[in-house]
C-alpha cells in the first residue's frame, strides 16, 4: 500500500500485540448500536449513520486503542520512517495517522476474523438443528 505516494510497509505486531487491539477495539465498540434495517428510509439511514460516527468515534478516542496501535506500529515504515509516535509529531505527517493507522488495524486484527462468517453459519445451522 501507498500513503502519498511513499510505501507503507506493515510487519504485523504479535499475537500478544494484535490480540491486546482487538480486545481494545472490542471494547471501544461495546455498547454501539449499529441496525441494519432492510427497508432503510431516510430516517433509518440517519440513526444508521449515527451508530457508525458512534463507533468510529469511539475506536478514535480510545486511549486504549492508541496504546495498542502504536505498540504494533513499532514494526511498519513509511518510506524510511519508522511509524511512532515521534513520526507524527512533525505537523505533515499527521494527515497520515488515519490512514496509517486502520492498515494496521486491517493487518493485524483482520485475520482473527477470516473464517468466521463460515463458523457463525455453522453454528446457526446447528442450533437450527436442535430445536426440530
Amino acid at each position: 500500500m501507498t500513503i502519498n505516494g511513499t510505501e507503507l510497509r506493515i510487519t504485523l505486531g504479535s499475537f500478544q500485540e494484535a490480540m491486546a487491539l482487538q480486545k481494545a477495539i472490542g471494547r471501544a465498540l461495546k455498547g454501539t448500536k449499529l441496525e441494519l434495517p432492510e427497508d432503510i428510509t431516510a430516517e433509518l439511514k440517519a440513526d444508521m449513520f449515527s451508530g457508525i460516527i458512534d463507533a468510529v468515534l469511539g475506536v478514535a478516542t480510545s486511549d486504549d486503542v492508541e496504546k495498542c496501535l502504536f505498540e504494533c506500529a513499532e514494526r511498519c515504515v513509511l518510506g524510511s520512517e519508522k511509524i511512532n509516535r515521534d513520526f507524527f509529531e512533525k505537523a505533515e505527517n499527521r494527515q497520515y495517522y488515519f490512514p496509517i493507522m486502520v492498515e494496521i488495524i486491517k493487518a493485524n486484527v483482520g485475520p482473527f476474523f477470516k473464517g468466521l462468517d463460515t463458523q457463525l453459519r455453522g453454528l446457526g445451522q446447528m442450533l437450527g438443528s436442535l430445536q426440530k
